[in-house]
């Protein structure tokens, strides 16, 4: 087996626990069959969105790479100690994609997206519905 970069694996452990705590509010995410350039293709009632995942254990993280094409940057700060990671200390952040650009690189100030029910329903509200 190849050995898994220090990098990718702070990246897989992201995107795993952004599945994860979408799932709690009833959001479908996987990654697509094909690497198109996003991480995650999120799925509620007849609602897509494109997810890019940036995972950080320090205390900013990068906009750099991100592609044209997506609907929310999940910002995924990790709290470990070495190589252990403590996944309920670690926190996920669903900012907007129109949002992003004008945003500190700073976790710190990410609260106001910090993934909540509420956070979720108004990212995932079927156009239906509006």
């Amino acid at each position: 087996m190849n050995k898994i970069s220090p990098e990718v694996q702070t990246g897989t452990i992201g995107e795993l626990l952004v599945q994860l705590r979408l799932l709690q509010y009833g959001v479908q995410a996987a990654p697509p069959i094909k690497d198109s350039g996003n991480d995650l293709i999120a799925v509620r009632g007849k609602t897509f969105r494109a997810t890019q995942v940036k995972a950080t254990t320090g205390s900013t993280y990068s906009k750099a790479n991100l592609p044209d094409l997506y609907n929310i940057l999940a910002v995924v700060h990790l709290v470990g100690n070495g190589k252990v990671v403590f996944l309920d200390k670690s926190r996920v952040f669903l900012i907007p994609k129109e949002d992003v650009d004008g945003l500190s690189t700073h976790v710190d100030r990410l609260e106001k997206y910090k993934l909540t029910k509420e956070l979720v329903d108004k990212l995932f509200q079927s156009s239906e519905a509006t």
